[in-house]
């Protein structure tokens, strides 16, 4: 099966807001088993 790849940006005015997003999406992409990396 080939890798698949997904670029995520995020942009909000309250940086709190952004962070507990970027959890929750980092959560679920572990969750399934997926690799993730780069900036968070």
């Amino acid at each position: 099966m080939p890798k698949q790849k997904i670029r995520i940006r995020l942009k909000a005015f309250d940086h709190a807001i952004l962070d507990q997003s970027a959890q929750k999406i980092v959560e679920t992409a572990k969750r399934t088993g997926a690799e993730v990396s780069g900036p968070i």
